[in-house]
């Protein structure tokens, strides 16, 4: 089974809120899985790209520089619960969520998103 429409929507708006994070959550994904654990939390594994990492991008000329973000989008907080009841019920695999989590990245604009502000 894939991943909902409603619970994708919640995964794009963090991915975009916080895109480092994102990668990160990735990067644990892709190689090391097990670290990731189905634990009972409402948004799921969502809330390491919430937490994880301090928002940055990389300009065209490789310099990693910081961003400002605005709030967490918690007006979104219905997908992210549906994101996290899918994930918590193994709706989709580890391999399904970063092969998601790779595609949003890849569409996001490369100054760091939508929730970026310089």
């Amino acid at each position: 089974m894939a991943i909902s429409a409603e619970a994708m929507d919640g995964l794009r708006t963090v991915v975009a809120w916080n895109p480092s994070g994102a990668r990160f959550l990735l990067g644990v994904l892709r190689e090391r899985p097990a670290w990731v654990a189905y634990k009972d939390d409402p948004y799921g594994p969502l809330h390491l790209i919430q937490h994880a990492d301090e928002p940055t991008w990389t300009t065209r000329g490789g310099r990693l520089t910081a961003i400002a973000r605005g709030p967490f989008p918690i007006a979104h907080a219905t997908a992210f619960e549906r994101f996290g009841r899918e994930w918590q019920r193994r709706a989709f695999t580890k391999a399904e969520l970063a092969d998601a989590i790779d595609g949003v990245l890849a569409g996001l604009p490369e100054d760091g998103g939508e929730g970026a502000t310089r």
